[in-house]
This record gives structure tokens, C-alpha cells and sequence, in this order.
């Protein structure tokens, strides 16, 4: 299992590799993420597929307690918006007594490798429904008040429009439902101590250009032609603007976060060359009782959890 999983985490480096030579201004959003499918190697069986999942929580501290998973969600329609390969996909289908999972994804490829490994499940095709979307269009083809529930874990803020992504939520969420959405979290050790110290002043990368474009640049390779980082006021903001109640649950950490924060956190304060904002983020981070960072009470992880309501 660990050779298996060593050799998707070279494909993901190999794919990052082969998009740096292809200019940002001639590549879609659509284009990039078909290319750049994460974990493209088609598992061998149920069981490694089953394997892959605990493998991925256990590099994402927080990651399954704050996106709820899996949950009941008896006789239920989910929606994962931006399924990729089918991680969740299958998680859903085979952890929860959901009626039916949808997949949404604009990458063909993405949508291939799950429907092969949603037949290494032997789910019955009944509960689920894969649909090719494109970033060029918001619209989800689902009708009005068709969905209990949708999963969105690290998509929007790869989105050309996240608004009306989100309007689009709230049109096709039943009343008295909810939605969890992971979105990149400005509030976290990758913005203000991996990308504003160890990238720029350590490593001398993306010296010239804003904290905002540095970070873009420093998560799902250089030409990602679209990667937001979130303060939660401001993804608050759009989630409500689209009519959810919205409430911020924290950001689920990574390993590489951790490291980062054991080796160079103090490194970091006391270097001059750090602007003050991300100094002041780390003298305020304290470690609660499980030993992970916190930032304003909220886990100061990559991945910043919303679960929105809709009445």
C-alpha cells in the first residue's frame, strides 16, 4: 500500500511539473484541471481505495471532523460539487445510507476514474449520477429544490464564479438543509508562515508580487489559473449574499503545516524581514488540547470549513 501510495503522490509531482512550462494566459480553468487530475492512478481494488481515504485524513489533521464525514444521511440526495476522481464519492456510497450521490467535476478524465472506481465498489448505478460541468458556466443541471445536502471541499476558490456557484447552492438545496464547503483559509500556517517566510524571504520566491498572488502560486503549482485564499468575514460574506446562514467551523490543518510550524515558527518571529502581519499571526496562535494550532479559537489550518444553512 505505501509503494502504491508513493507513486500517486509522484504523479501529482510529475503533473505540477509538466503544467510549469504552460503559460497561465493560454490555459483555462477547464483545460488546467482536466490536466492536472489529482490522484490520476486507478486503484487495484475496493480495499485500496477504502486504504486511500484513511491515508488522506491522517495527512489533513481535522479535515474529517470538521467536513462532518460521513455522516447518516438516510434516504438523502448529496451532492459532491467538484468530485474529482471520487474520493468522496465513494465515502458517501459506501459510509452513508444516502439514496443517491451526485459527482459534478469539469475534468472528463476526473469523472472516468470515478465511475471506474465507483465499479470496484460494485455500487449500484441507482445511487449515483456523474455530471461534466464547465468553469465557463455556473449553471448545475439539477432542479430547484432537488438536493438534502452538498459536499464542496476545495473547489471554489479554483472558480471563475464562486458567487453564482454558491446562488446556484441555494437554488437547488431543499429548505432546512445544509451545504459544507471547504475553501483555502487565509488564516493559516501555508499563507503566513509557509508562503509570507519560508517561500518569500527563505527561499526567495515570488519576491515581486502581493502575499495574495504569492499564495495562489504555492498551492496547486504556478499556473493554477485561479486559487483564492479567504478571510472567513469575506467568504461569510458571499455565502450570505447568496441567502445561506453561514457559520465558520476552522481550518482543517496539513502535516506539511505542522512541520513547517515545529521547525520554523520561531525562526520566523524573530526575523526582521517578516511583516508584521504574519508575525502577529504567529505570537497569537496557541496549541489546545490536542496539541494542534488555533488561531481566534478556529484551527489555523489550509483548509477553512463552512457549513451553511439554508431555512
Amino acid at each position: 500500500m505505501l509503494d502504491f501510495i508513493k507513486s500517486k503522490l509522484i504523479s501529482v509531482a510529475n503533473l505540477i511539473t509538466q503544467t510549469k512550462n504552460i503559460a497561465i494566459e493560454d490555459i483555462s480553468v477547464d483545460q488546467y484541471w482536466s490536466h492536472h487530475t489529482v490522484n490520476s492512478i486507478p486503484f487495484e481494488s475496493a480495499k485500496q481505495s477504502l486504504e486511500y481515504l484513511e491515508w488522506r485524513f491522517q495527512q489533513y489533521p481535522q479535515f474529517k471532523e470538521l467536513m462532518e464525514l460521513y455522516g447518516d444521511h438516510k434516504n438523502q440526495v448529496i451532492l459532491d460539487y467538484g468530485c474529482g476522481p471520487g474520493n468522496d464519492l465513494v465515502g458517501f456510497l459506501t459510509g452513508t445510507s444516502a439514496s443517491k450521490v451526485i459527482g459534478v467535476d469539469i475534468s472528463s478524465k476526473a469523472l472516468n476514474l470515478a465511475q471506474d472506481r465507483l465499479k470496484l465498489h460494485e455500487i449500484d448505478p441507482q445511487r449515483f449520477q456523474l455530471i461534466q460541468t464547465s468553469d465557463s458556466s455556473p449553471k448545475i443541471s439539477l432542479a430547484d429544490h432537488s438536493v438534502d445536502y452538498i459536499y464542496c471541499e476545495g473547489v471554489l476558490h479554483h472558480t471563475s464564479y464562486p458567487q453564482e456557484i454558491l446562488k446556484e447552492f441555494f437554488r437547488i438545496l431543499k429548505p432546512n438543509t445544509t451545504a459544507m464547503i471547504m475553501v483555502y483559509n487565509r488564516d493559516s500556517l501555508w499563507f503566513h508562515l509557509y508562503t509570507a517566510y519560508i517561500k518569500r524571504i527563505l527561499e526567495n520566491t515570488f519576491l515581486n508580487m502581493d502575499i495574495e498572488t504569492a499564495f495562489s502560486k504555492n498551492t496547486d503549482g504556478e499556473n493554477c489559473p485561479v486559487a483564492r485564499c479567504y478571510k472567513s468575514s469575506d467568504f461569510i460574506a458571499l455565502c450570505e449574499a447568496s441567502g445561506f446562514q453561514t457559520d465558520y467551523v476552522g481550518g482543517y490543518l496539513s502535516l506539511h503545516e505542522l512541520n513547517c510550524l515545529e521547525k520554523y515558527k520561531e525562526t520566523a518571529i524573530a526575523d526582521s524581514r517578516l511583516e508584521e502581519e504574519h508575525r502577529n499571526f504567529l505570537l497569537n496562535l496557541k496549541l489546545n488540547d490536542l496539541g494542534y494550532p488555533v488561531y481566534d479559537g478556529k484551527y489555523a489550518g489550509i483548509g477553512g470549513v463552512y457549513k451553511l444553512f439554508k431555512a
